[in-house]
């Protein structure tokens, strides 16, 4: 509780009261609770209206037309604060039994995998069989068929997938988890696939409009601190942000990773940075969000280039570099499912998009969204262990999206792009950096200075250019 709302608390005629009524509100009640909250906690106003129109009694200033306080944002999963590994073999046993017993529970309702089997009894029937199985080796045979080698608690099996049955997109990632339709081969050495089955996202309806007038804005890899960060191009959207009629109803914005370009993150970085110092990098972010209105909720979550741990789930950034910001400014891990006003959104900075693009043929970095269905497909954040995305060995696998989300929202390449996947907003929130050498060297052109926006009402979404 802030200050001012144990005041307020402390002069109820029943604060025992409002505290219980606090305490036991544990899906909305805000993470800091203000002096409004305890208002409105305590029913002193008849109706929330009543402490709406207080908010327009304000002196208001020249550039708002109202001023509002920011709104709290519920956090659902986040490692901040819960990460308990150790990194030694017991903990990654552990990380990959909960991602395999988590998937197989959603595969188990899919119906082509009723009656499915441990992979120990499946051997024994020679008839149809179903089983679940996480990827412990895939490779091509020379005849062009797919031969996996899967694995669950207590045993493998070989899968023969023949090069008729997949799509010409399709692949096998090590690590993931798949349900099996088949039978054993005459020689019964090995399974013949009849149907290959991924968790996937359900078919909905989409986002059923809720009576929102918010809209939630996207601002990824600000990489402050960089000779290529863009500068006018942020005050730009600063000053649209405290004037523009269109932003008025922004509330939220969230910032899925990068905020800053770090130090030591690749040989030879120091000669692209203005500023050489990490907590000076931070200390420059922090006066940039200043601009942003009051009202405006902002929440901060770390990617690659951030000072916490590279490994995922990374926690939010640490005590030292949270009080140089605003008490305003809200701090998660990634990646982090959240709640704002009765929507559900899966951020993520997305450095596994070099691991999936390297493994696929047909991903690229020019079209992140075909990455992001890949990882709804597998439910899946980062399921290859052992390549560019370090994987910390949790007791549960964050990583594993085992609720379908409303919104979901990447960073990491850079690009700006939206989509609608079986009714989830696919956002990938663009950057605020203009070509690196590393770019160039890749020939890979960024996508700057665009914000993507989601109405949280009535599930709208466009794309706001500070670029042009």
């Amino acid at each position: 509780m802030d200050p001012e709302a144990v005041e307020a608390l402390s002069a109820l005629p029943d604060p025992e009261g409002c505290i219980d009524r606090i305490l036991g509100d544990t899906e909305n009640r805000p993470l800091v609770i203000t002096k409004e909250d305890v208002i409105e906690y305590a029913a002193c106003l008849p109706t929330k209206a009543k402490a709406q129109d207080m908010e327009r009694a304000k002196p208001r200033a020249p550039d708002e037309a109202i001023i509002r306080t920011a709104r709290p944002v519920n956090v659902l999963r986040d490692v901040t604060g819960e990460s308990t590994c150790v990194g030694n073999v017991i903990d990654f046993a552990k990380l990959f039994n909960d991602r395999f017993s988590t998937i197989r529970k959603m595969l188990a309702k899919r119906r082509e995998l009723a009656g499915l089997l441990p992979i120990s009894k499946a051997k024994k029937i020679h008839r149809d069989l179903r089983f679940v199985g996480m990827v412990y080796d895939s490779h091509a045979t020379k005849n062009g068929h797919t031969l996996l080698e899967l694995e669950d608690e207590d045993d493998k099996i070989m899968v023969l997938v023949m090069k008729g049955s997949l799509k010409t997109t399709d692949v096998f990632l090590k690590d993931e988890v798949v349900g099996i339709v088949g039978s054993f081969s005459k020689d019964g050495e090995i399974v013949i696939a009849k149907e290959i089955i991924r968790p996937e996202i359900p078919m909905n309806s989409g986002m059923t409009p809720n009576g929102s007038e918010s809209i939630v804005a996207f601002v990824s890899d600000i990489h402050v601190g960089s000779t290529t960060f863009l500068p006018e191009h942020w005050s730009r959207f600063i000053a649209w942000l405290r004037k523009d009629p269109v932003a008025q109803d922004i509330n939220y914005i969230v910032m899925p990773g990068d905020l800053v370009d770090g130090i030591g993150i690749y040989p030879g970085q120091e000669e692209e940075l203005v500023i050489e110092d990490v907590y000076d990098q931070y200390r420059t972010l922090a006066e940039m969000v200043k601009g942003i209105p009051d009202r405006i909720s902002t929440v901060m979550m770390p990617g690659n280039h951030d000072a916490v741990r590279l490994a995922e789930p990374q926690p939010a950034l640490s005590d030292d570099i949270k009080k140089i910001f605003d008490s305003r400014i809200s701090f998660v891990g990634n990646p982090c499912l959240m709640e704002i006003e009765g929507r559900t959104i899966q951020a993520y900075h997305g450095r596994s998009f070099d691991d999936f693009i390297a493994n696929s043929r047909h991903l690229t970095y020019a079209n992140p969204l075909d990455t992001m269905k890949e990882m709804l497909r597998r439910r899946h954040l980062a399921p290859i262990y052992g390549e560019r995305t370090a994987l910390a060995p949790e007791q549960k696998d964050y990583l594993v999206m085992d609720r379908v989300p409303n919104i979901f929202v990447t960073g990491h390449v850079h690009k700006c792009a939206i989509a609608d996947y079986k009714g989830i907003k696919l956002i990938n929130a663009s950057a605020w950096q203009s070509q690196t050498s590393f770019q160039r060297m890749h020939n890979l052109v960024p996508d700057p200075a665009k914000v993507p926006m989601v109405h949280l009402g009535t599930g709208e979404m466009w794309v706001e250019d500070f670029f042009a």
